[in-house]
Formats: C-alpha cells, structure tokens, sequence
C-alpha cells in the first residue's frame, strides 16, 4: 500500500507544482485535491507533509479548511464502519 500512497502523492505534487510553479493555488485547484488527501490523512498521514500548498491554503480560506474538514469527517466516520459508503445507483 505504501507503494499507492507515494505514487498518489507524488501525482498529487506534480499536478499542483506543474500548475502553479510559485506553490500557490487557488480554490479549484485545492477542492481538486481533496478526495486523495483525505483517504491518506484518515490513514494517519500529516497534510502538510503530503501536499503544503494545500495546507497553506485551507489556512487562508475558511471555505475550503471547512469543505475538507466535512469530507474528513465522512471518510473517518465511514472508515471507523459509523457510516455505509453512498452507493451508486447504477449498481
């Protein structure tokens, strides 16, 4: 697994710095990120380790900090078996 990790995150750098050479990003581009990140720091991983661009921005702006705090809460609850994953209709 750990293997998975670092491939997702090393795609996660090379998307963000590939975009924005200065590191910084913005709204969008933070939202984007958020489904991957949170599967790893449910798993115990430091944002600011995985992806600091994206950490620095939830500093500055509440909306994104509150945004990937709920979708942290879901998969943490979901990961802990508190909640059953939404299935897809389809299915």
């Amino acid at each position: 697994m750990g293997e998975i990790v670092d491939e997702n995150i090393q795609k996660l750098v090379d998307s963000i710095f590939n975009n924005h050479p200065d590191g910084g990003i913005d709204c969008d581009q933070c939202c984007q990120q958020f489904n991957c990140l949170v599967e790893m720091v449910a798993a115990g991983a430091e944002p600011r380790d995985l992806l600091p661009a994206v950490e620095a921005h939830m500093r500055c702006c509440p909306d994104c900090r509150e945004e990937y705090q709920a979708l942290l809460s879901i998969i943490t609850a979901e990961n802990q078996g508190l909640l059953t994953p939404a299935r897809n209709e389809n299915e």
